[in-house]
């Protein structure tokens, strides 16, 4: 046990010493502002326009509050930004060592290949789990400072809840909603690195090992959004990494969302198993 948590704590050290890991918490703090200073400008008319058809409201005040704004911020946030900070991250934990030539020194040290590898992905877990919650809390913060709290309001076509209309969310049951989508969202994002963390095991740089993550989880996403191949989207890892967007359904589909979060658990054993064995059997030259 002392012997896990000085791995950890060796890892934490090198992940804590690079200034890129960093870099994220800012560029999210900057775009939540910019997302704030945003919607104190929209008038939101189109949107009126459409929730009118299912609510009976009279104006923005009547829709547009902090939950409001965190729940539309997220889609971007969570399906773009955080995908290219999580593979970034996962890239230099082993494909970023192996270029830099520390990977082998790290080698020397009494600890197995397999522990290595599970210790980075356990570190890059708390990592995504760190990147999601922080996100969500500046944006819940910022938006319920800047527009006050309430019940949320949304279009169910923006969320891929595979119905038509809007859903309305009582302000109390709110914030367990956003817990909810931030746990499945991270998740999500364990997934995203553990794939990462197989494709750093194969190439020697780390730009090459983001640059094929995020084209890999891209050219994914591009096919779950086109109508024709909705026969493939139960066999796509994006598909249920998408579910944290049903709990801002009116009802909360518990059913459908656990049977996404045995198919990413199922995901994740396959990939970090295969990022396990393709390590354990890299030849480390340098």
């Amino acid at each position: 046990m002392s012997g896990l948590f000085a791995l950890l704590r060796f890892e934490w050290t090198k992940l804590r010493g690079r200034r890129i890991t960093w870099v994220p918490f800012a560029v999210l703090g900057a775009v939540v502002a910019v997302i704030v200073a945003v919607f104190h400008r929209l008038e939101f008319q189109h949107m009126l326009h459409l929730l009118r058809a299912s609510f009976q409201l009279t104006g923005k005040q009547d829709f547009m509050n902090g939950y409001y704004m965190t729940a539309h911020a997220m889609n971007p946030i969570f399906n773009a930004l955080l995908p290219i900070f999580i593979a970034v991250a996962s890239g230099l934990m082993v494909a970023g060592e192996t270029e830099q030539g520390t990977l082998r020194a790290c080698l020397i040290r009494p600890v197995t290949r397999r522990a290595l590898i599970l210790g980075k992905f356990a570190l890059l877990s708390v990592y995504a789990l760190a990147l999601c919650f922080f996100v969500l809390a500046l944006l819940v913060g910022g938006g319920i400072l800047s527009f006050g709290h309430g019940p949320l309001y949304t279009l169910n076509i923006l969320f891929q809840n595979g119905q038509e209309g809007a859903s309305m969310i009582p302000a109390a049951e709110v914030p367990g909603r956003m817990f909810l989508a931030g746990l499945i969202a991270t998740f999500g994002m364990t997934v995203l690195a553990a794939l990462a963390l197989l494709i750093s095991a194969l190439v020697d740089t780390a730009a090459m090992a983001y640059v094929l993550t995020l084209s890999l989880y891209f050219a994914v996403l591009t096919l779950r959004s086109l109508p024709l191949l909705d026969w493939l989207y139960p066999y796509l890892f994006v598909t249920h990494m998408l579910r944290w967007q049903q709990c801002f359904y009116s009802h909360l589909p518990m059913g459908q969302i656990l049977v996404s979060l045995v198919h990413l658990a199922c995901y994740l054993v396959v990939f970090l198993s295969a990022a396990v064995l393709l390590f354990e059997e890299r030849d480390i030259k340098t």
